[in-house]
This record gives structure tokens, sequence and C-alpha cells, in this order.
């Protein structure tokens, strides 16, 4: 469903990702759009490119926001996924869709949860339907 704009921009969701490890950087890697762009936090006119999202690291003990929004000329929301690796191993990937019309779907991809696995991921909560994705608090931890 459109957010109050009359465009791409009333759909869009912030990645909050949270790395709350002690010593590893958290690596952003293999980012895809399907629809929409990233942008800087706070002004949707101002995009940045997926290979830019794609350098992005995020230190231990900080957060980074990944904010996406749709196109202001389209009205298809934002579809995508990033990877999230640290330590040379890929953590999950982070899939999102925010369509222009149609429910929200948010999912933790490729994790592998139990007693093997070294990380913990955290999803917050986020708005499955009726405007925006919104704000998605994900947290990585390591075990031990």
């Amino acid at each position: 469903m459109p957010g109050n704009q009359l465009d791409g921009y009333g759909d869009w969701v912030v990645l909050h990702i949270i790395n709350s490890m002690m010593s590893a950087q958290i690596e952003i890697k293999n980012v895809y759009l399907k629809h929409g762009k990233f942008h800087e936090m706070g002004n949707k006119d101002a995009e940045v490119s997926p290979a830019t999202v794609n350098t992005y690291t995020i230190a231990p003990n900080t957060a980074k926001d990944i904010p996406s929004c749709g196109r202001a000329s389209a009205l298809y929301g934002t579809e995508g996924n990033v990877e999230v690796w640290a330590e040379g191993t890929k953590i999950c990937k982070l899939f999102w869709s925010d369509p222009y019309s149609g429910n929200n779907d948010f999912q933790v991809q490729d994790y592998k949860m139990g007693p093997d696995s070294p990380y913990v991921v955290a999803v917050g909560d986020w708005n499955r339907s009726g405007g925006s994705l919104g704000n998605v608090h994900v947290e990585i931890a390591k075990k031990g």
C-alpha cells in the first residue's frame, strides 16, 4: 500500500544493522536491488550506488543504517538484499520487499541456526502491511 506520497518514495526501509561483537568487523557484500534505490539517511534524493553500499563496514559495538526507497518516478517500491559477513564468513542475507501495494516482507536468509553457528542474528519488529516497511533493527552477535 502506498505511503503518504503518490510515488515510490512512500515505500521505504532502513536496515539498522547493529554489530554487538567485541572485536569482529561486519562487512556488507553482494548487494542487490530489484526495485528502488539506496540513498543517504534522511535524503531520498541523494542516491547511493549499490557499489558504494557493497563497501560498507560496521565496526564492533557500533551500528549502521542502510536506507532504501522506491524511485520518485516509479510505483514499484523497493526490493533487494544484502549479505552480512564477518571474519571471512557469510552470516546471513537480509531480504526486504516493500511494494507499492500489497504486504511487506523481511527475511533473514542463508542463516545457519543451532549450536554449530558461531553467530546470532536477532530481528526487531517491522511493518508487515499498511505502508512502508519502516525501520528494521538487525543485531548481530557472536556466541561465547
